[in-house]
């Protein structure tokens, strides 16, 4: 038994060190990552021109999502030429502490080089953001002297993003009056009467807070502390008076639930020395499909609370 497993094992070894076999070399440096250097610099400058004399007379290209028949050498000039006049602060660039590699593949004799780039930049006429890890292959021509074709890989939906900002797209419907909107009227005149078990029964368990003025990103309170703060702050003030400034809306998202924005002025008194001050504050509930508040998001300036 144990001379079976060491045949066993060893037979193992063999394979695996016959599984190894070199096809080829990788460069650091070599003229062909000079050549598509140049490309990647021609291609954000629009320099059409520089871009012809780099690539093979047969050129073609792919994007990561394209499928059936290959870009030609002018649709990828038209790109340059556009993404050039029209992207502020256009840039790729090695992309953290990654760099270039030219691979010398010995058993087709051809070379490749890899790049691993960030494109940066936004678009003058919408504002769009286009930064984005960039990925590209360029095969070689057998001599080594041009590109003979290329292939991309990039974010499509920052793409698609880009794309659709050049459009109108409706993305819900705003109401006026709406079933959530007087929810959170009954909640602002539970908040009046300073009936604090009533407000409180208007949330769910599950309910997030976000105070824009006092908390970190993303640093939400559940309902407890909400209500511990609530508590609290009204050991100092009281609510003299809440008014709705013009009217809330309720904006009903397609697929993403609803959320009702609206702006109110309070008038606080400072319990202590008796002085009053009026502030308006933003509001903003998001509500689930049962129509309950998932989270609260409030703004407001404690600068402006009366000493």
């Amino acid at each position: 038994m144990k001379k079976l497993i060491t045949i066993m094992m060893m037979l193992f070894v063999v394979v695996s060190f016959a599984q190894k076999k070199a096809n080829g070399k990788i460069y650091i440096e070599h003229p062909a990552l000079e050549i598509a250097k140049k490309f990647d610099e021609a291609f954000v400058k629009g320099d059409l021109e520089t871009i012809k004399s780099l690539v093979s007379e047969n050129f073609f290209w792919r994007h990561g999502s394209m499928r059936g028949k290959a870009g030609t050498l002018q649709q990828l000039l038209s790109r340059s030429n556009y993404l050039s006049k029209n992207i502020a602060n256009f840039e790729i660039k090695h992309r953290g502490t990654a760099y270039p590699d030219a691979f010398e593949y010995k058993e087709d004799n051809s070379v490749d080089v890899k790049t691993y780039a960030w494109m940066m930049g936004y678009d003058k006429n919408t504002g769009v953001e286009l930064n984005m890890p960039r990925n590209a292959n360029f095969r070689m021509t057998p001599d080594g002297k041009k590109i003979a074709w290329m292939s991309i890989l990039d974010d499509q939906l920052l793409w698609s993003k880009a794309y659709n900002a050049y459009e109108t797209i409706k993305n819900g419907v705003i109401y006026k009056d709406h079933p959530y909107v007087s929810k959170v009227r009954l909640l602002m005149q539970a908040y009046q009467d300073m009936d604090f078990e009533k407000v409180k029964s208007m949330y769910t368990e599950s309910t997030q807070f976000y105070d824009v003025m006092n908390s970190g990103i993303d640093e939400f309170k559940s309902l407890d502390e909400e209500f511990a703060t609530i508590n609290d702050f009204m050991s100092t003030y009281e609510i003299v008076d809440i008014r709705e400034s013009g009217f809330p809306d309720a904006l009903d998202y397609e697929g993403n639930g609803a959320v009702v924005i609206s702006w109110w002025v309070f008038t606080w008194k400072n319990k202590k020395s008796g002085n009053s001050a009026t502030i308006k504050q933003h509001l903003q509930h998001s509500f689930n499909e049962k129509g309950d508040i998932v989270r609260e998001d409030y703004y407001y300036n404690p600068a402006l609370l009366p000493k």
